[in-house]
């Protein structure tokens, strides 16, 4: 048992230095690297797991269509209707790389000075958020096309499915918590009905479904009342479980950043005037 609590403690200590240490390193590497940056480089700060613009593109557009092919399962769309959700989405992806090109070319012009170098992260973050959350947020052209596209039954409809899936999906990363706390410091099942219960009241799933879904999760979780947790767990288990928590608060500010943190009123991704959204 020591061995599988040293084993897994570690595991989640490793992974939070990995993001910790990627967003620090997005913080200081213009202050501690060479004078006179490439664009191979600007394009790696900016787009980060693509790489490049070229492949960004491309993962954009992928997106788009899984987004558009979502729609359509949920709530069934004319070809009309898929038409204008597409265009509305590139419209997105170019207004994206507008506001890019505008960055790059400041870039471009102060790169070889090491202080001006170190000011265009400030510029860059916003970028970054986008891409991390994803373009087609609320504020997005697509999603104001949607709103004036389906009709109020077809809203109904797509409502329901992405409710549904975001309520599987924030259960499946509860359930994975429990499993990882059980498998540091095993709990009845008692305690795991308790600790499920206690996490769906007290969290919300991720603003953007991704590869920081975890993270998300645990910064919520390290939030909660730890009164709240002393009532179901032993001492042991509430040692472990502590210190998996302590973990995450050095990545608060990187959540942030990024835009990955639910918002009070981030309730559904699609948003449409009050009297269409009523419930039949």
């Amino acid at each position: 048992m020591n061995h599988r609590r040293y084993s897994t403690g570690r595991l989640i200590a490793i992974s939070t230095l990995l993001i910790f240490n990627a967003w620090a390193t997005q913080c200081t590497t213009a202050v501690f690297g060479q004078v006179g940056f490439t664009d191979e480089q600007f394009e790696q700060w900016v787009f980060q797991q693509y790489g490049n613009a070229q492949t960004a593109r491309v993962r954009l557009k992928e997106s788009l269509e899984l987004y558009t092919e979502d729609v359509d399962l949920a709530c069934g769309l004319s070809d009309a209707q898929k038409q204008k959700l597409r265009l509305a989405g590139r419209g997105d992806i170019e207004r994206f790389f507008r506001a890019y090109e505008v960055v790059k070319k400041k870039f471009q012009a102060i790169r070889n000075d090491q202080q001006k170098a170190n000011q265009i992260f400030q510029d860059i973050s916003p970028l970054q958020a986008q891409m991390t959350s994803g373009l087609f947020d609320s504020d997005s052209l697509l999603r104001k096309c949607l709103v004036n596209t389906i009709s109020r039954e077809q809203f109904l409809k797509y409502h329901k499915f992405d409710e549904e899936r975001r309520r599987f999906h924030h259960e499946s990363k509860v359930g994975l918590i429990v499993t990882m706390l059980d498998q540091s410091a095993p709990v009845t099942t008692e305690q795991r009905r308790q600790l499920t219960d206690l996490l769906l009241r007290e969290t919300r799933h991720p603003r953007k479904s991704g590869q920081y879904d975890y993270y998300v999760m645990m910064h919520q979780v390290a939030k909660i009342d730890k009164a709240k947790f002393r009532k179901i767990l032993d001492n042991i288990q509430w040692q472990v479980f502590s210190q998996q928590l302590g973990q995450m608060g050095n990545i608060e500010q990187w959540l942030k950043q990024n835009g990955l943190l639910p918002d009070d009123d981030d309730d559904s991704d699609v948003l449409l005037p009050d009297e269409q959204v009523a419930a039949e």
